[in-house]
């Protein structure tokens, strides 16, 4: 965009003040006069180079309306020869430069379905060792067991689930070599419902160095943290989460007791978010 630009040409008036004083009282009389009459009187000719130099910057129009400038007509030339004019032409007008996004340090990584059975695998030993609250494998496959939830926080987690099926994992390298951004579709079988609630999760696996995968468990670095959320906005992502929300609504839709619970684990959830905000606030 164009910044606005106003001509403002000034006049510089050079005395020589030995000459002015041999001035006669009737030149005296004159310059008062057009001293008094003003600067206004004094056309100014701008040349053609000048146009043209400040219609390049007018590309339309309509954007011309941000370069104000000021119409000179011509007049008769005063002669005072006791008086020398200078015009300094306004400087050129310097283009704002358009800001461009900094592309990502990262390569971003699009979806593998297959070639990983080691991740699918782990994948499914987790989700059973969670669906029968065994919180020391869950343990034994964290990068830190001292971040892993307690048993009584899993139970209640898993307090309306009696397995996970249909588990299928979409993979995503991560920054670090052995790293991973896992998506985990899966259809949860809830205690005295029938129809199948189809839900999406993603996990963080890192590499050992023993060369075993681990489920990350602490908090990530500001840069890590970036890049993991920013894999949400992917188009292979929302593309899968939109078809896990259509699965959803159809399930419920198809079964009154599975979108009964569904609503209130939802309440349940929302309440514990709100209190730890709250929590949070109070600190």
């Amino acid at each position: 965009m164009f910044a606005r630009i106003e001509n403002n040409n000034e006049t510089m008036m050079h005395y020589n003040q030995g000459e002015f004083m041999k001035l006669k009282y009737k030149k005296i009389i004159m310059l008062t006069t057009i001293s008094t009459m003003g600067i206004g009187l004094l056309t100014l000719s701008i040349s053609q180079d000048s146009s043209k130099a400040k219609e390049s910057l007018n590309p339309s129009k309509q954007e011309s309306t941000l370069l104000r400038t000021e119409d000179v007509s011509e007049s008769n030339e005063l002669e005072v020869s006791d008086i020398a004019l200078e015009l300094t032409e306004a400087p050129t007008p310097s283009l704002t430069p358009i800001a461009t996004p900094t592309p990502t340090p990262f390569p971003v990584y699009d979806f593998e379905e297959a070639g990983y059975p080691e991740i699918e695998a782990f994948v499914k030993d987790y989700y059973v060792a969670k669906s029968i609250c065994d919180i020391e494998k869950i343990k034994a496959m964290s990068s830190d067991p001292s971040k892993v939830m307690t048993l009584e926080e899993l139970q209640k987690e898993t307090e309306y689930v009696e397995d996970y099926r249909n588990i299928k994992c979409y993979v995503k390298k991560g920054i670090e070599e052995g790293s991973y951004i896992v998506f985990i579709y899966s259809e949860i079988k809830f205690n005295g419902i029938v129809t199948l609630a189809p839900g999406l999760s993603r996990d963080y696996l890192i590499t050992d160095s023993e060369g075993n995968l681990k489920s990350f468990w602490g908090e990530m670095d500001p840069e890590l943290r970036a890049y993991y959320d920013e894999r949400l906005e992917d188009a292979d992502v929302k593309e899968l989460r939109a078809y896990t929300e259509e699965k959803a609504l159809e399930a419920k839709k198809a079964d009154e007791s599975l979108k009964t619970l569904w609503e209130y684990l939802d309440s349940v959830i929302t309440s514990q978010g709100d209190q730890a905000d709250q929590a949070v606030s109070e600190e």
